[in-house]
């Protein structure tokens, strides 16, 4: 009875520890995500949404599933930015052909659908970082909205470019203030550590 008890001690005390290591907290810093996220807002992450991961690290023991179109998904860009992770969607899969005109995204060689929102519906403290105009983008998968504001800005028009094997193609949803992969690149499928389910708590709630 006694061994029983702890054998069932050790097993619950396993479960939590993979549990608490796999849905992590994660607090937004920036507003490249603008209208969906803001900076100060903690999220849900699942650590091992695509693979099963040690908790508390980055070490994967083997793959669960694939990163879907219009995942927000937790990245790193480059080897040298070990310790920083970024929070981007996913635009473009493996072999899609990818092109941005005037803000407009076409994925391969289908434009994605715009409806202009309001933005005091979103009820957001107003900063030069947000978009001008605010937008629900909708086709091929993919349904969030989006922020934007110069149509021929440095990032309004990109490529077209075609998506490497075991890449990704990921973009912020406030377009002309993100840093994503038409600055650095596509993101390589053994860089991404997660997929955002939740918001925890809103700054501006």
């Amino acid at each position: 009875m006694h061994k029983k008890f702890l054998k069932s001690i050790l097993f619950t005390i396993i479960i939590l520890f993979f549990i608490l290591g796999t849905f992590r907290t994660y607090m937004v810093s920036g507003n490249s995500d603008v209208p969906t996220f803001v900076s100060g807002d903690k999220l849900i992450i699942n650590r091992s949404a695509f693979d099963l991961t040690l908790p508390f690290s980055n070490l994967k023991v083997f793959k669960l599933g694939k990163p879907e179109r219009g995942d927000m998904v937790l990245c790193q860009v480059r080897e040298k930015d070990q310790k920083y992770y970024w929070l981007k969607r996913i635009i473009g899969l493996p072999g899609d052909t990818i092109e941005l005109k005037q803000n407009k995204i076409y994925i391969n060689r289908i434009p994605l659908k715009y409806e202009f929102l309001s933005k005091e519906n979103f009820n957001l403290v107003k900063e030069n970082s947000n978009g001008e105009f605010f937008a629900r983008e909708t086709g091929l998968g993919l349904q969030h909205n989006i922020s934007f504001s110069n149509k021929n800005g440095l990032l309004a028009n990109y490529g077209p470019i075609i998506v490497k094997e075991n890449h990704y193609f990921v973009l912020g949803d406030n377009r002309d203030n993100s840093m994503d992969s038409r600055l650095f690149g596509m993101v390589h499928r053994n860089r991404i550590y997660g997929k955002y389910i939740i918001v925890l708590s809103r700054i501006n709630s």
